[in-house]
């Protein structure tokens, strides 16, 4: 072997978390999701480009994290333990050109990556800083407590019937009848003494009696008794009109 000459992996890449962060209660009190952020991120790092690391959504789904949601709370809480530090925010730029966030691990140093505009730096070791998994906790509480929610730009709607009811259409009330407004209002007689004469055509004959099919709530309907003869035009019997609650027998014409 070349002095000097740099040993690889025959089996490629590996992922390395040192014993000491491995026992440390900052590490204890991530969750299994967290701890999969955590890998997916050691897994981008090659050695030179810690700084340079990030974890999008379609790279995470392949480690088991399918929200972006989850992804985001599983970052905020290794931030908040001290294991991973924010290199550069991420955003979008003047030209509409959207840039990751990009995270480094806080137990390895940094190496410079002007195309990244990011500087070299040794390890700062955050995680040290946490004593207790119950002190871990509470910085991954408090983190997600002061987490700034989206606003909504639209008025909150009311809710207008009880959760799990079926939607229905409710234009009109229950056993409402159908009036669109058209033709003239006919007053009832309210007394069999006082008819009223109307005009039936020739070719008013006799019906059955028919359940109604009006709505309890409608106007009770007319029932025409023909008594007349034939008018001038001979097309027109002169009639009396009648309530239907006071007829008790069939319409029957007379000739």
């Amino acid at each position: 072997m070349t002095k000097g000459k740099r040993l690889s992996d025959p089996r490629g890449h590996s992922l390395r978390i040192y014993s000491d962060v491995y026992k440390s209660p900052a590490f204890a009190a991530l969750s299994p999701l967290d701890v999969l952020a955590y890998l997916a991120l050691l897994a981008e790092l090659k050695g030179y480009n810690n700084g340079d690391l990030s974890l999008p959504l379609s790279r995470a789904k392949l480690c088991g994290i399918r929200h972006p949601k989850t992804l985001a709370r599983s970052l905020r809480a290794l931030c908040a333990v001290g294991l991973v530090a924010v290199a550069r925010k991420g955003g979008c730029t003047k030209g509409g050109q959207r840039l990751p966030t990009l995270y480094r691990m806080t137990d390895r140093e940094c190496h410079t990556i002007p195309a990244k505009h990011l500087e070299a730096m040794k390890e700062t070791n955050e995680w040290k800083r946490v004593a207790t998994v119950e002190q871990a906790q509470a910085l991954i509480a408090g983190a997600e407590a002061t987490t700034k929610k989206t606003k909504s730009l639209v008025h909150a709607v009311p809710l207008t019937m009880a959760p799990g009811e079926p939607v229905e259409p409710k234009t009109m009330a229950p056993r409402e009848p159908w009036d669109d407004g058209l033709g003239h209002a006919v007053n009832m007689v309210e007394k069999a003494a006082t008819p009223v004469s109307m005009r039936a055509t020739a070719e008013f004959c006799t019906a059955p009696e028919k359940a109604s099919h009006r709505a309890p709530r409608s106007t009770p309907l007319y029932v025409a008794t023909p008594q007349g003869d034939l008018g001038a035009a001979g097309c027109y019997r002169r009639l009396t009109c009648r309530p239907a609650a006071l007829m008790t027998g069939l319409l029957t014409t007379t000739h």
